[in-house]
């Protein structure tokens, strides 16, 4: 039956869905930033293609591929669970089974048909399909890094026609408008177990955004438990989910996004393995200004403040980036210690020169944070990995030295 657009329902909640939503989760232990990004991904879900905005490319649908990482026991798995529940108090929402592989997806994604109409539109009739996975554990969704599975996943995520055919099964699969949003968990070890070197310069895990948190929230296992009533949550998702149309944009809220955008997108993720996710930025900002906006209003109308709200959740999610490949690292810092001492002593062989010092620094800004680069150096020196010498025209550079236990 397909959903007729008809007058939208007023919104019970007193402030956007999605800081209604971390407001409250805050009795869970799991962390801000993971809240917030799960009611981020609850609301893409929702949109589904019936939202777009206008781009000088072509639509652009606010569909999203999340991924939630952190250590174990963190609480990422609670906020899939909170959304799961709340996507499936959605008539009509179509939500993936738990396991899936490539060939149930499609066939999945090919049931989940989608019939929506608005009269005031030229074209009333709407016809596409639409799916939403959850998924607590990626690797349920990706037990093995399957690069045919990975680039179906980059063709549904950027709504181009999908065609597959079976022979063994004398199918022909047709999706002209196909939609995929994706809400996943996982830890950086399974990360690195998964995903060989080459697969950060690939389009799956381009278009991904990956959110990383190492907080570790306690709290007190005898408090008294809120009370547990969803009942405004599941009414204004279910009118988000009755929003249909494209979206406009206040002139402030086009040129900051132009302004960004054109002055090369500052501040830019500086980790090698990001080079491929920086250039798809501007497409992640204007889907969460969409989101944002929808979160807030029925209105349809990107304000300032939506634009404002775009670059906070991404900034801060992009910040916490580079942790994920250093929590990859399990060693720790005597880990990063070994390796810059073997680098430092590969390059000494090699040319009989002192190292200069941007080179150790740039060695180590992909494996430690920026503020700990220096500490860092300062521990090699006074462990006596290496040792400071002059090293014109940088002005210090570095000679490795034997490890201390051989000295």
């Amino acid at each position: 039956m397909p959903q007729v657009t008809a007058a939208l329902a007023s919104r019970r909640l007193n402030q956007g869905w999605i800081e209604s939503f971390v407001e409250q989760t805050k009795h869970f232990p799991s962390p801000e930033i993971l809240r917030t990004w799960a009611a981020i991904s609850g609301i893409a879900g929702v949109l589904e293609r019936k939202v777009w905005v206008q781009t000088a490319g072509d639509s652009l649908y606010p569909n999203l591929y999340v991924i939630l990482v952190t250590k174990p026991g963190i609480g990422k798995t609670l906020m899939l669970t909170q959304i799961e529940r709340l996507w499936r108090e959605v008539r009509g929402l179509h939500v993936a089974p738990t396991s899936i592989t490539r060939a149930s997806l499609i066939d999945a994604l090919s049931e989940a048909k989608r019939e929506t109409v608005d009269w005031l539109a030229a074209t009333p009739v709407s016809i596409f399909n639409s799916l939403q996975i959850i998924a607590g554990e990626l690797g349920v969704l990706i037990p093995a890094w399957d690069n045919e599975f990975m680039n179906t996943l980059t063709a549904i995520y950027d709504g181009a026609p999908y065609d597959e055919r079976r022979r063994t099964a004398k199918l022909h699969i047709q999706i002209p408008k196909p939609q995929l949003n994706i809400l996943a968990a996982t830890t950086p070890s399974y990360l690195n177990a998964v995903m060989p070197e080459g697969a950060w310069d690939q389009g799956f895990i381009s278009r991904t955004i990956l959110v990383y948190s190492a907080e570790v929230n306690l709290l007190d296992i005898f408090r008294e438990r809120p009370s547990d009533d969803r009942s405004d949550l599941i009414h204004d998702l279910i009118t988000i989910f009755n929003l249909q149309g494209p979206m406009r944009w206040s002139e402030e809220a086009r040129r900051l996004v132009r302004d960004w955008h054109m002055s090369g997108g500052a501040p830019i993720p500086e980790h090698t393995k990001l080079t491929h996710y920086v250039t798809r930025r501007t497409s992640h900002i204007i889907k969460l200004c969409m989101i944002a906006c929808a979160s807030r209003s029925n209105d349809k109308f990107i304000t300032e403040a939506d634009v404002g709200a775009a670059f906070h959740w991404l900034f801060e999610a992009e910040k916490m980036m580079p942790d994920i490949f250093m929590a990859i690292s399990s060693g720790g810092d005597r880990s990063v210690i070994e390796d810059a001492h073997s680098f430092l002593n590969l390059q000494y062989m090699r040319t009989g020169q002192i190292i200069p010092e941007y080179s150790l620094v740039n060695f180590l800004k992909n494996r430690v944070p920026a503020h700990n680069i220096m500490r860092m150096i300062e521990i090699m020196i006074r462990g006596r990995y290496i040792e400071a010498k002059p090293c014109p025209p940088s002005g210090v550079g570095f000679v490795p030295r034997k490890k201390p236990e051989a000295l």
